[in-house]
């Protein structure tokens, strides 16, 4: 990621989780928690780009035994195009590479879509912490 890459990371987000956070939350989206997020040295962001430009991001960082998803979007246009599966196979191959045994994502309890590509992916639900589902893989 570069820092020039943060508006259109910020607006692809916002496009996709608005809505989710307000029918799991009740609140209106912030972008500064995506900023704060992007921004934090200890997480790491990767972007695919393509011809049309940004495609999709991820953000991971590497707690203990295991890697964590703190960000994965993609880009509205380029849903149901195989991006999301090439991103979760990017991030298990860094985890098996780093000697990590687990990763871990955090979903919004509404947002149907992101559960059921996580369940076909091997994901499963470890528990709920208020409206999101903590769902982990193993390697």
């Amino acid at each position: 990621m570069q820092r020039s890459d943060l508006p259109e990371l910020v607006a692809m987000s916002r496009e996709n989780m608005a809505a989710i956070i307000l029918s799991s939350w009740g609140e209106e989206w912030k972008d500064e928690r995506l900023m704060d997020l992007l921004l934090d040295q200890r997480v790491e962001t990767t972007v695919l780009e393509g011809d049309d430009g940004i495609e999709a991001y991820y953000c991971v960082e590497d707690i203990d035994e295991y890697i964590f998803i703190s960000s994965f979007q993609v880009r509205r246009d380029f849903h149901r195009k195989g991006l999301g599966t090439r991103m979760l196979d990017m991030i298990e191959e860094r985890a098996r590479r780093d000697g990590k045994a687990e990763v871990e994502l955090c979903v919004q309890s509404t947002n149907e879509k992101a559960k059921e590509f996580y369940y076909y992916h091997g994901y499963d639900l470890m528990y709920r912490n208020g409206n999101n589902l903590i769902m982990r893989k193993k390697l």
